[in-house]
């Protein structure tokens, strides 16, 4: 099958080793890697649409995608995209999201995704269908929406562990995973998602691998804005960062205000969290 990937970024090139491994043709659009990429022509080679895109150019390139390629099945593995609507455009996605970093899928170590679809649980996926390997296995839900707020959350709680200074493996670090855990369940109750879909793989697995991994950008962001520096000292170090980084817990939290979701009063982390970006970076 022939799979236009748009985004040649270190998540897009590791998805294109998985789909050429399992037989698949891919092509690239990425004005900024591949300035000789043309859209026109990725649109019209694939017969199926992957998005590996940062969150914050997600919504600009939806926008430029011809009409006719929306037409055709797409899998979205962008992260931190908390707005379903925006892949509406498509008639017919697939998100996967859940604890991979691309460079542990370009090296084939296991790694346990989420696949989320309209009708996910009464077939096999296009997502199952491309992209499971020996070393990539993918669980499944037609919870679209809680899948779609879990992307977006994890990366906030991921910057509020590296703000305290979590470390995987501690007493502290499984306290704070079992209380974020509640406060994602919350979440998704209040904003139409499944209780259970925090027990999936793009739950619980990535919440625990983004906000215990000091190889998380979002991780390393919280430990910068985080100890006892003066808040002038946090935007300095918080700017330099960012000019250099995508750090998607930072759009997650603009996301949760522009589409007016419910924080419940409980949220206490997340509400404390976004206050404290706040205070730091616009969100």
């Amino acid at each position: 099958m022939k799979i236009g990937i748009f985004g040649a970024g270190a998540y897009g090139s590791a998805m294109a080793g998985v789909l050429r491994e399992n037989g698949h043709r891919v092509k690239f659009f990425d004005p900024y890697k591949i300035p000789d990429s043309d859209i026109e022509e990725v649109a019209e080679y694939a017969q199926v649409i992957l998005l590996a895109t940062p969150a914050e150019v997600s919504s600009a390139l939806i926008k430029q995608i011809p009409a006719e390629a929306l037409l055709k099945p797409a899998i979205i593995t962008t992260k931190g995209v908390m707005n379903v609507g925006l892949w509406e455009n498509f008639q017919y996605f697939e998100l996967v999201a859940g604890p991979g970093f691309a460079d542990d899928i370009r090296k084939k170590k296991k790694t346990y995704l989420t696949v989320a679809g309209r009708g996910a649980m009464q077939g096999r996926t296009l997502s199952e269908e491309l992209l499971t390997t020996s070393y990539l296995k993918l669980d499944k839900t037609d919870d679209v929406s809680g899948v779609a707020f879990l992307s977006g959350l994890k990366n906030i709680y991921a910057i509020e562990a590296g703000r305290r200074g979590l470390i995987f493996g501690t007493v502290e670090f499984k306290e704070y995973i079992a209380d974020v855990a509640k406060e994602c369940e919350k979440f998704l109750l209040y904003n139409g998602g499944f209780v259970e879909t925090v027990r999936l793989n793009a739950g619980l697995g990535d919440l625990v691998l983004t906000a215990g991994s000091p190889d998380s950008r979002n991780y390393t962001f919280g430990t910068l804005i985080g100890g006892r520096r003066k808040v002038v000292e946090k935007k300095r170090l918080a700017k330099r960062y960012l000019d250099e980084n995508t750090v998607e817990g930072i759009f997650a939290a603009r996301e949760i205000g522009r589409q007016n979701l419910a924080i419940p009063k409980e949220n206490e982390i997340l509400i404390d969290a976004i206050r404290r970006l706040r205070n730091v970076v616009k969100c």
